[in-house]
């Protein structure tokens, strides 16, 4: 690969002019015309490709950094909006340029991504939606640069998250509260690393209060609301319809809703419904009923992300850095 070098000494100029003409200052600097020429000429023909690193590393002394937002292409593709939103207002409020870039990639194929050299034009990366595979992947390769995960955890990344491991367990202990022994647990097949912490806590709290789910408590759907619509009718004709359901999305949620209201089965007096809220509040709040839940403040994961990517950038923050966002818990009328 050429280098400034090569062309200076094709061009007879010094480093200094060539790097001059090549940042675009050559009128500025009072560089011929026929010179500019001559060196952007014999760049072309060497294809000098300019070093992004030193580039990036002179923009990031300015208070200048460029930072990609990796995000899954599947349905989760719907809550970017929120959390970019957080994103945003989190860089209106730094006294900094920040240009952010959204990375789509692949579940499970997160590597295609990263192994790309379009890294050397970021200051830092977020990292969100990974899966097991994803993770292990990361753990293994321990990039060099600037890396905040999003609600996941690693030993060699920072992160922002949350104990989703207790969140399970809080949801748990407001069915136990009110002896809603006989519930069920309505999860994705997609089998989540966020929703496995979610699950194991849930199952862990009524075990331990003696009153562990069987196998068949626990209701896999697959993405989409009409998956738990129908999961609602195929337990309303077997009556074996639980006394409570906590839904580990709240897109599932309004399923089970819809497919209650169709039925006939009256919420809260028949069936409880609990949910993570993950949509907007609006969403659930005016929802029929409106949905009881733990409220997943993705804009607000989404700023503190991006402010602890420009700390780790500055060197505010030594690498791992964890950063715990509490999910607060908002009783409606789905199951108050």
């Amino acid at each position: 690969m050429s280098t400034i070098k090569d062309i200076a000494r094709e061009a007879g100029v010094s480093i200094a002019t060539v790097s001059i003409v090549l940042n675009g200052k050559g009128e500025e600097r009072k560089i011929s015309c026929p010179t500019q020429k001559k060196i952007l000429a014999i760049a072309e023909q060497l294809h000098y490709v300019p070093n992004q690193s030193a580039k990036k590393l002179r923009a990031a002394s300015t208070g200048h950094y460029a930072i990609a937002f990796y995000w899954a292409t599947d349905f989760r593709i719907h809550y970017l909006a929120r959390i970019t939103l957080g994103i945003q207002q989190e860089i209106l409020k730094q006294h900094k340029v920040v240009h952010l870039t959204v990375v789509p990639y692949a579940v499970d194929h997160l590597h295609e991504q990263l192994s790309t050299l379009q890294n050397e034009f970021f200051n830092s990366i977020i990292i969100a939606n990974t899966s097991d595979k994803d993770m292990q992947y990361l753990d293994r390769c321990k990039l060099q640069y600037p890396v905040v995960l999003f609600n996941r955890e690693s030993p060699y990344y920072s992160s922002v998250t949350m104990d989703n491991y207790g969140l399970g367990c809080k949801v748990a202990h407001h069915f136990l509260q009110k002896g809603l022994y006989h519930a069920a647990i309505v999860t994705h097949n997609a089998n989540l690393p966020i929703m496995k912490h979610w699950t194991r806590g849930f199952l862990q709290t009524f075990r331990q209060a003696g009153h562990p789910l069987a196998p068949t408590q626990i209701l896999r759907c697959d993405t989409h609301a009409r998956s738990a619509i129908h999961l609602i009718q195929r337990l309303y004709e077997t009556n074996a319809l639980p006394r409570a359901i906590f839904c580990e999305s709240d897109v599932l949620a309004h399923g089970v809703l819809y497919a209650c209201h169709e039925l006939g089965i009256a919420i809260p007096q028949e069936l409880e419904v609990f949910t993570m809220g993950i949509n907007t509040p609006a969403v659930n709040d005016y929802a029929i009923p409106s949905l009881s839940r733990i409220e997943i403040p993705m804009d607000e994961i989404g700023a503190t992300c991006l402010r602890l990517a420009v700390e780790l950038i500055e060197k505010k923050q030594p690498n791992p850095t964890v950063y715990y966002i509490e999910g607060k818990k908002i009783l409606r009328n789905s199951s108050p």
